[in-house]
Parts: C-alpha cells; structure tokens; sequence
C-alpha cells in the first residue's frame, strides 16, 4: 500500500508543472490511516493504525468554500480485537475502501497557510457490504509555491451499524492550472497584444473602450469618442481646444485662461474666480471687499461696518466676544445666555453646588452649622443679583411613611428660606417647595425602583436650588 502511495506521489510531482493554486481544481494524494480505537474511548496509539493511500480532488465554488470527492483505500488488520463481537478471525486482514464527498469552509480563503473545516458523508466498502459514513473533520494546506502544497487533516467518521473510527491524512495537494489570460478576454496572453486588458480580437487583444475606431493605446481620450485631428479626443464647446486640456469644455473661453472665459474681466478666470460676476480682488479670489475688512463680501455678515475675521467681519464695540449683530447690549459686556447683556440671575451649576453641599441632622429640619458657610454664600450671590428669584426644593428616599417625609422635605426648604431671610433676602424672592418621596433623584416615576440601594436612597435625600424667571 505504502509503494503505491510512493508511486502516486512520483507520478503527481513530475506532472507538477500543470498545477497551480489559483485554479478551481485541486487533486490530492498521500497517505491515511483509520484508528478504529476512538481516542474518546481508548488512548491513542499509532499501533491501532490501518494504513492506506487516498486520492481527493476540490472544487472551488467560493473563495471560501470547496467541494471535495475523495477515495482512501486501507489495509485492515486484526479484526478479532478490534470488534471482539463480530465473525472475522485473529489475523484476518481486508481492504477498507471508503468514499466520500464533503464540503470544506476555508476561514482565510486563498491563503498560503489554509486551514479548513470539513464535514460530508458516503460509505465504507468493507467484506463485501457498503456501511453509510458520516465524516468531519480539521485540516490545513501550507501552499510550498504556486503549484504545490503539504496537506494534513485529521476527524471522525461514523459507519451506520458497524463503528465509528478516526482518519489521519498526510500528504499533497496540487493545484490545475488554466490557459494564462490575464484579462479574461478568451484571448491566451501569448497572443494578447494587450494582455492586462480585456479587448477585442479585431485589435489583436486590445481594447477600444469609446468606440471611435481608435484602439485605445493610440487614443488620447479612451474613455470619450473623439476627432482624429484630437488624436481622438472631443471638443464639446468647439474652441478648437481638445476637452482634455480645455479647463471649461462646455464654455468656449480664452486661449490665455486655458479656454476658460473672464465674465466680470478682473483677470481672473470664472474658475479661479469664486465671484465671477462681481469685479474682485485677486487676493480674495476674485471678490470685492466693500468696507475693506480683508473678508469678502461674500464671506461677510456685516459688509459694509469693518469687523474681525472671528466674527464673520461682525464688530464688537463691547469687547465681550458676542458681536454686535446678534448682541442685544452692543455697549455694555455680557453673556452669551442673556443674548450679550449682563447676567440677571446666578448661574446654575453654582446653585447646584451649593445645594450639594447643604447638610440637615438625620430625620430633622435642622441645618447642620457646617452647612452655614454655603447657605452665606447663596446670600451672597442673590444680594449681587437683586433681581434674581430661586425655588428652594426639599427631597427625600422613600423610606417611612410617605405623608413625613413630605412633611419633612417642606420644613427643610423652609428652613433654608429662613436662613436666608435672616440674611436680608426678601421672602418674596424665594418658594420653599417639599416634594418628599415624589421625585427620584434619576427622574424615574417607578419609586420603588429609583430607592432600591443605599446608593439610590443616598441621591434622593437632597435639596435642589434652581432660579426662578
């Protein structure tokens, strides 16, 4: 068995010179061997091995994904104590000859290491009678060149009414070569005066992609039926500049501007020009400049007052970075929230730290004395906004009964507006608001579950300051 394999194998690498890997076909040859003791129920050991020869042969339908018809044939040998339960003596020997035929998935497609997963089915002749087979299998082609490759695959097949046994092949796998036609033309490269492009047999190969009789090899315009005095390119606005070099092909122009025109005659050509209409300035591209701002009038938002480059050539008499065309106070600094006029009203994020940090003895409305200096500071910040109103909320868990702790969020915010009138805030300023239980700190209307964790229950425990408009 093995010699025939030797000679299969001599046979193939003389022959080698007719393969190569990117074709459809395949064929293999090499050496097998069926393990008739499973490794899942016995330890493995070559000594249990049946050695044969296989022949296989893919066929690629996808990049990815072959088919692949094989035959192995094997020796088998010591039937008595491999299948103790059936007829065959100690010492009896019988070729196996099993044929399948399988589907591979090659994972990395045309690669020179080329792993690939099998599975498929056939049968097993085996003392005359043919036993079903299924077989899976593992298994890897390492292409040596374009022609040849070592092959491996290892798997389990499982023999309907008999047994089950492993197969472990060794060996070649070479590739069948096409008739070289690099571009797919049916015309074979030695033939192709154009080999890398597909053609036409009335030009030897070669392509005329326009159509104009002119093969594109001498055609200057391939791509576009022409005039021969063109050297086959076209002339759409009839300038007598071929469309290739004529930088407007649909608009007839001048020789100096490339056949290109000067509508608005400031010497710059309509497509350099980005206002070809208006007379410009070269240095802006054509475009006039009306205040003299150094930005096109085009670009500019305020054309006639001079402006910064920032504002779109807005000014901004106030200097508070908010021009004068979108600043409701043009002359006195301001914010951008306001619409450029001073601030009427904290900003909220210092209203939300302070708040954070206002502290009451546990169960109780009683402010906690190391809460005083922020509650000095929220003063503050509403004695230099005179005009500024706020709300005051108290929130708290859910733990206990639902009617306290809306009792106790109230007093709460009632007692930081007491401190505050303390203060010399005006009450009128302020509303003290207890919402209790009713309003999770993450917004959430289901209760129960915004109060689950201590985390939770600690968030919701709060006061929130917001202004009021």
């Amino acid at each position: 068995m093995r010699k025939v394999t030797l000679l299969l194998l001599c046979v193939f690498l003389s022959w080698k010179g007719s393969f190569a890997q990117d074709s459809d076909w395949t064929l293999g040859i090499g050496t097998t061997a069926f393990d008739f003791a499973v490794p899942a129920k016995k330890p493995l050991s070559m000594s249990d091995w049946n050695w044969g020869a296989y022949i296989t042969a893919t066929k690629k339908v996808h990049p990815m994904i072959q088919i692949a018809p094989s035959v192995a044939v094997v020796e088998v040998r010591n039937f008595a104590d491999l299948f103790p339960n059936e007829i065959f003596t100690t010492g009896n020997t019988a070729a196996s000859v099993q044929f399948s035929l399988a589907g591979q998935f090659h994972p990395l497609g045309e690669k020179k290491f080329d792993p690939y997963v099998t599975l498929g089915g056939g049968g097993n002749y085996l003392r005359q009678q043919t036993y079903g087979l299924l077989e899976g299998g593992l298994g890897a082609n390492y292409w040596v060149d374009e022609r040849v490759a070592l092959n491996l695959q290892a798997g389990y097949n499982y023999m309907f009414d008999f047994a089950d046994y492993m197969h472990y092949r060794g060996g070649f796998r070479f590739g069948l070569a096409k008739p070289v036609d690099t571009d797919g033309d049916d015309i074979p490269d030695k033939k192709d005066k154009c080999p890398n492009e597909k053609g036409l047999k009335q030009f030897a190969g070669c392509p005329d992609t326009d159509n104009d009789g002119i093969v594109d090899g001498d055609d200057a315009c391939p791509t576009e039926a022409g005039l021969l005095e063109l050297k086959g390119c076209p002339d759409r606005d009839g300038d007598k500049i071929a469309d290739k070099d004529d930088k407007c092909p649909d608009t007839p122009g001048l020789a100096q501007f490339a056949g290109c025109p000067d509508t608005d005659g400031d010497g710059i050509p309509d497509p350099d020009d980005a206002c070809p209409t208006e007379a410009g300035k070269p240095e802006l591209q054509g475009c006039p400049d009306r205040d003299g701002d150094g930005i096109a009038d085009k670009n500019d938002r305020c054309p006639d007052q001079a402006g910064l480059a920032d504002f779109q050539g807005c000014p901004d008499r106030d200097g508070d970075k908010i021009p004068d065309i979108d600043d409701a106070c043009p002359d006195v600094p301001g914010v951008p929230e306001e619409k450029g006029c001073p601030r009427k009203a904290p900003k909220e994020e210092d209203l939300a730290n302070i708040a954070k940090q206002i502290q009451f003895a546990s169960g109780k409305a009683t402010i906690l004395k190391a809460s005083y200096p922020m509650l000095d500071n929220l003063a503050a910040l509403l004695t230099q906004y005179p005009d500024a109103k706020i709300s005051i909320e108290g929130h708290t868990d859910n733990v206990g009964n639902p009617a306290a702790n809306k009792k106790l969020s109230q007093q709460r915010a009632d007692a930081i507006k007491k401190y505050l009138v303390s203060k010399k805030i005006a009450p009128e300023r302020m509303v003290a608001v207890g919402y209790g239980q009713d309003r999770p700190a993450d917004g959430s209307k289901d209760i129960k579950a915004a109060n689950r964790t201590p985390e939770q229950r600690a968030l919701n425990r709060r006061v929130e300051i917001h202004s009021v408009k």
